[in-house]
């Protein structure tokens, strides 16, 4: 059996010639295969890409395998014919995934305009809110309710920070009654006896 090779080893200059045939091999996938050698080979494309593509693959490594480094070439190109080849095959596919995706987050638009029709003009009942919950609060919804008034409530916080540290005599009482409580007296319901306070 005939041994097939597309490429020739000159061990002098450590150079490898790979001949591609670009019905074969498009142009596009010779490009990839070679991309990946960048790491290890030096590689240099020349040719005519309707007859006959060169491809030269100078290894970077002094003591690297040179057939090696061409089968590997190889096959890279095969890799990524296939790769090319189902990609061809399944662009229909991810067109549609894609659109798909796209599609899912709007409305076609034959059910855009109903929409807006539908809720022109016409009045939107809520739940009932019998408590009045619902309602936003407003000063005149306060009526009734006790504002202090600031100038006095200033005047006495004035007063309060004039005396220093003193206490007032009903503070004091209360700390005083706080002293006096047993452990026991603690463990009552709620924390805390009424009548001591």
């Amino acid at each position: 059996m005939k041994k097939l090779k597309n490429f020739d080893i000159d061990k002098k200059n450590k150079i490898i010639t790979v001949s591609i045939n670009p019905s074969i091999f498009p142009l596009e996938v010779i490009y990839s295969a070679a991309y990946v050698l960048m790491n290890d080979a030096y590689v240099i494309l020349d040719g005519d890409p309707k007859k006959k593509i060169l491809v030269q693959i100078k290894a970077k490594k002094p003591k690297e395998d040179l057939e090696k480094l061409a089968l590997e070439f190889n096959n890279e190109l095969l890799n990524y014919a296939v790769y090319a080849v189902q990609a061809a095959k399944t662009q229909e596919i991810r067109r549609a995934i894609v659109e798909r995706a796209l599609m899912t987050n709007t409305l076609p638009e034959e059910q855009e305009e109903p929409v807006e029709e539908e809720f022109s003009g016409e009045k939107v009942e809520f739940i009932e809110d019998p408590l009045g919950i619902a309602k936003p609060w407003t000063p005149e919804m306060a009526v009734g309710l006790k504002v202090p008034d600031t100038e006095e409530y200033v005047e006495e916080k004035l007063k309060e920070t004039k005396q220093g540290e003193k206490k007032p005599k009903e503070e004091e009482k209360k700390t005083e009654k706080l002293e006096e409580m047993k452990p026991e007296d603690i463990t009552k319901p709620w924390g805390f006896d009424k009548s001591k306070c």
